[in-house]
């Protein structure tokens, strides 16, 4: 891709984030709202959202064809925006970044212009349109009710596990962080939830109520017959009402159950129905890289995107329950993350730990200022600035790693190992 149009995007970041979807409504209908033209399911929640947005797109995509919108990414930009069987390249890339150009900067000099993740979202609602898409699994950015895909109107919304993250922009309690997720859901359309806690899940419940949406929550419409997990993959028996569900999901982690129940409880509620053997065979084809995912064996490198304390906890605890040993983390976070309870968290699988930096100059945390409270809960605290240096250091060191705290960090080693970073597995 040109220097100069990549620079032009990634420009668009120093403007921030911004929580007003007016400029992204004028966006999007000035080219002619292109996510009108097919279906899409809407997928918010503090973690899982990305393996579940992932999962409804397996399965879709052997229904008829679907897109795919996730963020961050972890090597390249195109990751973001996936159609059926391939990334966006660099040359449609360019062309939508010379196509908008003109209304980006003419904004710029009249009102606010499209932020880089408008400009990146409203590519990916144009290059599903212009590729024939029937659905589109589409992921929120950040929160719900402000985030710039909240201009869709979908089949069905989907809520994965809520917990405390962004507090300084989605609010302080969980109630207050539920409310903004559930901003996605609109009127009369259903949504599914893996929500069990009590504060979020009854404001979840108020906001479905008040919109008339039809609440589907999955620790209830499902039943977990059988769960045998492995270090590879798992094999899951779930049941509901209407069909039961023999899965061999190779996406690691106990976590990943409850994400299939979600998902499960997500398309036996769409208008258009799913044959539950498409809904098997898309679970069973599911691949989320960066997830728990093992991308050396000798020794064990193992690359996780955990980077809240909720997903620290999860990380862990299923670290503890799949593998005998300890092992050494390599862990960078971002300026805007709970350090302290991230790392305490993270400690209960692991005695030693090599703090780097993410690859991320405007948000990464100085690892040096993260000594002090690893000090507390490790036995082994080393610093070593540059993550290359750090991962290379890790494996001559011991034989099980785990690179986690960023995906901005864990990019850098998938990219540095040439990770292939295809959402499905051939």
């Amino acid at each position: 891709m040109k220097e100069d149009i990549l620079n032009f995007i990634y420009n668009l970041k120093r403007e921030g984030i911004k929580y007003d979807l007016k400029v992204m409504r004028d966006f999007d209908d000035f080219f002619g709202s292109p996510h009108k033209f097919y279906k899409t399911i809407h997928i918010t929640g503090s973690n899982g959202k990305g393996s579940v947005a992932n999962m409804i797109f397996n399965i879709l995509r052997k229904k008829s064809s679907c897109g795919l919108y996730t963020s961050p990414h972890l090597v390249r930009f195109n990751e973001r925006i996936f159609g059926q069987d391939r990334e966006i390249g660099d040359d449609e890339i360019e062309n939508y970044l010379r196509k908008y150009m003109e209304y980006i900067t003419g904004n710029m000099q009249i009102k606010r212009n499209p932020t880089f993740f408008e400009v990146t979202t409203e590519m990916a609602f144009q290059f599903f349109k212009d590729h024939n898409m029937d659905w589109a699994s589409i992921e929120v950015g950040l929160g719900g009710r402000l985030d710039a895909t909240n201009i869709i109107t979908p089949e069905i919304s989907v809520i994965t596990k809520i917990s405390y993250e962004h507090t300084d922009r989605l609010g302080t309690t969980l109630m207050e962080i539920a409310r903004e997720k559930g901003g996605i859901i609109k009127e009369g359309v259903p949504v599914a939830t893996g929500e069990t806690k009590p504060e979020p899940l009854r404001e979840l419940r108020r906001i479905a109520s008040l919109r008339k949406s039809k609440l589907i929550e999955s620790s209830t419409y499902t039943r977990l017959k059988q769960f045998n997990p492995g270090e590879y993959d798992s094999d899951i028996e779930i049941e509901t009402d209407y069909h039961s569900y023999n899965i061999k999901l190779k996406l690691p982690g106990a976590f990943q159950v409850e994400n299939v129940r979600t998902v499960i409880s997500a398309m036996e509620n769409l208008n258009d129905g799913v044959d539950p053997r498409i809904i098997e065979t898309g679970l069973n084809n599911s691949r989320w890289p960066g997830r728990m995912e093992i991308i050396r064996r000798d020794p064990l490198v193992m690359i996780d995107s955990s980077h809240n304390p909720s997903a620290a906890l999860t990380l862990a605890t299923s670290i503890r329950k799949m593998f005998r040993k300890k092992p050494l983390l390599v862990v960078g976070m971002l300026s805007d993350k709970d350090h302290y309870s991230y790392l305490h968290n993270i400690s209960s699988c692991s005695d030693s730990i090599i703090l780097t930096t993410p690859e991320e100059p405007d948000r990464s945390v100085d690892p040096e200022k993260l000594r002090p409270i690893a000090e507390e809960v490790f036995n082994s605290v080393k610093v070593i600035r540059d993550p290359v240096e750090a991962y290379e250091y890790a494996i001559r060191s011991s034989d099980f790693v785990v690179i986690t705290g960023s995906m901005y960090l864990i990019g850098v080693i998938a990219s540095k190992l040439n990770v292939e970073m295809l959402p499905y597995w051939k």
